[in-house]
C-alpha cells in the first residue's frame, strides 16, 4: 500500500509529496495524519533546513475527498470525530505557517479547497502554467480553513477575497500571480526544478535568521491568525455536523 505522503531528503531540502495520484491527491484522514507527521519530522530534523511541498501525478491537491466524506457521513458522524478532523487539518497549516523553516510550494494541476489553502500557507510558491485553483467550500456547505480568512484579505483585499470565497470561481496561475498569490509561474514540466532552485537559494541563508524572519513576519502581519484558525475549525465542525443531521 502506498504511503499517502512521501518524504525525500536532498542536501538540506526535505521534499514532501502528497501521494494519492489516482485521487488527484484528494484529502482524506490518512493523508492529513501522514502530512502532519511528515511536517513534524521535517521541522524537528536538523538536517532539513527547507521544506518543499508538492503533489504526485496530475495535480497538487484536489481538495477534500468527497467519496470518503460521503461514506463517513452515511455511517454517522460524531461531533468529537469532526472536531478532531478539523483540528488535525488546522495543525497542518500551523506547521506550515508557524514553523521556523521556510516552505516552498510546487503547485501543478489542481489546487482546490484545503489544497489551495496549503499552497497559500507556503512561504514561496512556484505554479505551473496550466495550474488552476479555487475555493469550493461554501458551495458545498462547508467552510474554508488554513487561516485564509485572515491571510487572503491581507493579500488581495477584502472585496476580492469575498468574491473568491462566495463565487468559488476558478483562477489560473497568471491571475494568481497578478493577485500576489503566486511567486513564479513556469511551464508545468519545470515546476519541481524551479521550486528546487528556490529551495537551494534559501539554503544559502542562515537558518536562525530565516526562523527569526518567519516569527517577526507572523507577529507583524497575522496577529489574529491563531484566533482565525480556531474560528475556522469551529465553523467547519458546525457545517459538517449540520449536514449530518
Amino acid at each position: 500500500m502506498n504511503q499517502p505522503v512521501t518524504r525525500e531528503h536532498r542536501d538540506g531540502i526535505c521534499i514532501l509529496s502528497l501521494n494519492r495520484p489516482d485521487k488527484l491527491n484528494a484529502i482524506d484522514a490518512a493523508l492529513i495524519s501522514a502530512l502532519n507527521d511528515a511536517l513534524a519530522a521535517a521541522l524537528e530534523c536538523p538536517d532539513d533546513r527547507v521544506i518543499l511541498l508538492r503533489g504526485e501525478g496530475r495535480a497538487f491537491c484536489a481538495g477534500n475527498d468527497l467519496e470518503a466524506s460521503d461514506a463517513q457521513a452515511a455511517g454517522g458522524i460524531a461531533r468529537a470525530d469532526v472536531q478532531a478532523h478539523a483540528e488535525a487539518l488546522q495543525a497542518i497549516s500551523r506547521k506550515l505557517l508557524l514553523g521556523d523553516k521556510p516552505v516552498v510550494g510546487a503547485i501543478h494541476g489542481w489546487a482546490v479547497g484545503a489544497g489551495f489553502e496549503w499552497a497559500l500557507n507556503c512561504d514561496l510558491t512556484v505554479w505551473g502554467q496550466e495550474a488552476r485553483a479555487f475555493f469550493p467550500e461554501l458551495g458545498l456547505g462547508l467552510f474554508p480553513t488554513g487561516g485564509v480568512l485572515s491571510l487572503l484579505p491581507r493579500i488581495v483585499g477584502l472585496a476580492r477575497a469575498r468574491e473568491m470565497f462566495l463565487l468559488g470561481e476558478k483562477y489560473d496561475a497568471d491571475t494568481l500571480q497578478g493577485l500576489g498569490l503566486a511567486n513564479r509561474v513556469v511551464p508545468d514540466e519545470q515546476v519541481l526544478e524551479a521550486a528546487l532552485g528556490i529551495a537551494e537559494q534559501l539554503l544559502e541563508l542562515p537558518a536562525s535568521a530565516v526562523a527569526r524572519w518567519k516569527r517577526a513576519l507572523r507577529e507583524s502581519s497575522t496577529l489574529s491568525l491563531e484566533e482565525t484558525l480556531d474560528l475556522e475549525a469551529d465553523a467547519l465542525v458546525a457545517a459538517i455536523c449540520q449536514q449530518a443531521v
